[in-house]
């Protein structure tokens, strides 16, 4: 699988319980990066970096 409507024609066929635990997944991983960004624009801010975003890459 290397798209993403290949992915969700996969998960469209599984059963409840695993699409659930799924989901739990995709929103953990949500709030990691949401996390991550936030400590790497903070990084950014405490380095005084205007440009070229160090840290978040933009």
């Amino acid at each position: 699988m290397s798209t993403v409507a290949e992915i969700e024609a996969a998960l469209e066929q599984l059963p409840t319980e695993q699409m659930l635990e799924v989901a739990a997944w995709i929103e953990e991983r949500r709030a990691m990066l949401s996390a991550s960004e936030s400590l790497f624009r903070q990084l950014d801010e405490a380095e005084g970096v205007e440009a070229g975003k160090q840290w978040l890459g933009e």
